[in-house]
C-alpha cells in the first residue's frame, strides 16, 4: 500500500466549546399548577364583589335604622289618621251622610261622631267638597241676625272668599236661615235653605293622632 506524503494529509480542525447543560422540560401538569386558571381568577373577582356588596348593605341598614330611630327620640313618630269611612283634606276629616235630616238633626248626628257640621274656610276646601253629593248641610246659619251668616265655630262667613250659587242667599219662601252646599247643573255653590228641610250633611273634625 502506498503511503501519502505528509503534505497530502487532509487538515481536520476540531473546535472545542463550553458544554451548556439544558434544563429538562417540566411536565405540563407542573406548569399548569403554577399558572392561575381563568376560572379561578373569575371566581375570586365574583367573591370579592359579593363581599363588598355585603359590607355596603350592612352600612346602609345601619344608616336606615339610625334615621328611623331619630324621630322616635324627638317624639315625632305619631301618625295622624281619619276614622274609617271619612275623607281627608288638609288637616280635617269629613263625613258625608247617606241619610237625610234637618239642619239641627244633622248637627246632632255630627256631635255624636265627635264632630260638627263642616266649616268651609277656603275655595280650595269648597272645591274638594263640591260634588260629594248634590245637596248637603254645612255649618252656617243667619238665625241670630238676618243676612249675617255665622259658622258654627262662631266665625263670620266671608262671602267674598267663597262661591255662592247664582243669586244666593235670597231668603226665599219666608226665610231660609241655614246653609247647604249645592252641586247641580247651573246651580253650584253655597245656598240658603229652610232649616227644617231634609238634606244630607257633611261633618268635619280635626285629624286625630294614633
Amino acid at each position: 500500500m502506498a503511503a501519502f506524503p505528509p503534505s497530502d494529509k487532509p487538515d481536520v480542525n476540531f473546535e472545542v466549546g463550553e458544554y451548556q447543560q439544558f434544563s429538562k422540560p417540566e411536565p405540563e401538569d407542573a406548569v399548569a399548577e403554577r399558572t392561575p386558571k381563568p376560572k379561578l381568577r373569575h371566581l375570586s373577582v365574583v367573591l370579592l364583589s359579593v363581599g363588598l356588596l355585603c359590607v355596603l348593605q350592612g352600612i346602609l341598614n345601619i344608616s336606615l335604622r339610625l334615621a328611623l330611630r331619630e324621630p322616635a327620640d324627638r317624639g315625632d313618630t305619631e301618625e295622624e289618621s281619619c276614622p274609617r269611612g271619612w275623607l281627608v283634606f288638609g288637616s280635617s276629616c269629613y263625613y258625608v251622610s247617606s241619610q237625610r235630616g234637618s239642619w239641627d238633626g244633622s248637627r246632632q248626628d255630627c256631635a255624636r261622631r265627635d264632630a260638627d257640621l263642616v266649616v268651609i274656610g277656603s275655595r280650595q276646601e269648597q272645591a274638594f267638597l263640591t260634588g260629594l253629593t248634590m245637596a248637603a248641610w254645612v255649618g252656617m246659619t243667619d238665625r241670630e241676625e238676618e243676612g249675617t251668616w255665622i259658622w258654627v265655630d262662631g266665625t263670620l262667613v266671608n262671602k267674598s272668599r267663597l262661591q255662592w250659587a247664582l243669586g244666593q242667599p235670597d231668603g226665599a219662601f219666608g226665610g231660609e236661615d241655614c246653609g247647604d252646599l249645592r252641586t247641580m247643573i247651573g246651580f253650584i255653590g253655597l245656598n240658603d235653605f229652610n232649616c227644617s228641610a231634609r238634606n244630607q250633611w257633611i261633618c268635619e273634625k280635626t285629624l286625630f293622632v294614633v
